[in-house]
């Protein structure tokens, strides 16, 4: 590389890859996910992700080059790790945990490569590449929230649940005395 339009260009062919890879995943996310909050949030952000696929393209359009996928390979382990919580653990509340916390680690990767894309666009004046990259990064930061507002809910489930367990394995000792 010897300038910074060909370090974005670099950084939207990464990208490009991440989200081609993010789109073939999120269905085997939304089958193995229990919670129907949980498979509405990353059906929601399925079709959100095709949307950013299309955007990236507009990306490369500003830059004048064809649209091109880099592999990247930090997010095919991310999603993998992903993909390792639906073969490890049962279906229940602690396996959607585990998936929404791999969902956000995938979340902030790409806010992560969407700030940098968008700093180099803006350096280079390219004003609409650069706000087609903030959409998606405003995006990206959306999906995260809404991964911890289910979180949360999850969480008391899961607090509840182990309460409820505590009680029920307590309670016969206790009828014993």
């Amino acid at each position: 590389m010897e300038n910074l339009k060909e370090l974005l260009v670099e950084e939207l062919k990464d990208l490009y890859s991440a989200e081609k890879q993010i789109v073939k995943a999120l269905p085997k996310l939304i089958r193995g996910a229990q919670s129907r909050e949980l498979k509405a949030a990353i059906q929601e952000h399925l079709e959100v992700t095709q949307n950013q696929v299309t955007r990236l393209e507009e990306v490369f359009s500003h830059v004048e080059e064809k649209p091109k996928a880099k592999p990247c390979k930090g997010m095919e382990g991310l999603l993998q790790e992903g993909a390792e919580c639906l073969q490890e653990s049962e279906a229940g509340s602690l396996r959607d945990l585990q998936l929404i916390g791999a969902a956000q680690r995938v979340e902030h990767y790409e806010m992560a490569a969407y700030g940098t894309a968008k700093a180099m666009a803006d350096k280079l004046g390219l004003s609409e590449a650069a706000e087609l990259l903030n959409e998606t990064l405003e995006e990206e930061g959306a999906a995260d929230e809404k991964l911890t507002e289910v979180a949360e809910a999850l969480y008391e489930e899961v607090e509840t649940g182990q309460e409820e367990e505590e009680e029920e394995t307590t309670a016969p000792a206790a009828r014993r005395r």
